[in-house]
């Protein structure tokens, strides 16, 4: 069975390398990466995931710096690696309109697939956020992209990185957007619950969810639900290096191999234009 996983990140070696010196200058960076454990990989990581676990493509993201160059240099790197298994997500500065404009224009005609994982790590995704988030979505709209936004859960237990994300202000963006390709990373962080009313169906009809980091939120019936009321709608995404495939596959083989193929690489073929 073919099998895309479209939420990875890879980072530059020299960013690797540097990776107690970046945590000082960025708040955003540091809540992730600070500790050791916190894994890191380069392309060739992704590579050796892809071959052990049998990946025929994968969604490439990097990481939203605070500095430009670095920005920029990720954005190369992943752009470095575009052919017809690899497909890169870019990074803008939400912060200067100007410059995220040229710099998307730049990565689109290299190749970019889309804008994200758009992430507040040391912060929170609120109205303002989205507000910044408004010409970028234009642009990315405009020129036929995808945009990824990291959505974590407003209750449970928490982890670094886990943010107050505001639903209300989410929602309106999507309303705002209708015709903008959006995967909702997380599965939403659960605002794929909220399909259930009927307004926001109607609203989410460009809207898709990515299971990353699935197994460390929620129980195994989770996939019985995304089964029989998402199928549609969901994509496989590991978050890797964070985690690999395998800890989704238990869970993903006791749906039926129609569903399957769906999440694993009909929606998300449906999704790139690969078909």
């Amino acid at each position: 069975m073919k099998l895309i996983d479209i939420h990875t990140h890879v980072f530059p070696p020299e960013v690797i390398k540097e990776r107690e010196k970046i945590c000082k200058k960025d708040p955003n960076f540091s809540k992730i990466y600070s500790k050791k454990s916190a894994k890191m990989a380069d392309h060739n990581g992704l590579v050796e995931y892809m071959d052990s676990q049998g990946i025929g493509c994968v969604g490439v993201f990097s990481f939203p710096f605070k500095d430009k160059g670095l920005l920029r240099m990720c954005n190369d790197y992943v752009l470095s690696l575009r052919n017809e298994n690899f497909f890169p997500f870019v990074m803008v500065d939400l912060c200067d309109e100007k410059w995220s404009e040229k710099e998307m224009a730049r990565c689109f005609l290299g190749g970019a697939k889309g804008v994200g994982e758009i992430s507040f790590y040391a912060g929170e995704f609120g109205k303002k956020e989205f507000e910044k988030l408004e010409p970028i979505a234009n642009h990315i709209r405009r020129i036929g992209g995808i945009l990824a936004l990291h959505v974590n859960e407003q209750v449970g237990h928490t982890y670094d990185g886990k943010i107050r994300v505001d639903f209300t202000s989410l929602y309106n963006f999507v309303k705002r957007n209708p015709d903008l390709k959006i995967i909702l990373c997380h599965l939403g962080g659960g605002l794929c619950f909220y399909e259930f009313m009927p307004e926001v169906k109607e609203a989410f009809q460009n809207v898709y969810y990515d299971t990353a980091a699935l197994p460390y939120i929620y129980v195994p019936k989770i996939y019985s639900f995304l089964e029989n009321y998402l199928s549609d709608k969901i994509l496989f995404g590991s978050d890797f290096p964070l985690l690999s495939y395998s800890r989704y596959k238990e869970g993903l083989s006791s749906m039926s191999l129609e569903v399957r193929e769906l999440i694993l690489w009909r929606n998300a073929e449906k999704l790139l234009g690969l078909k």
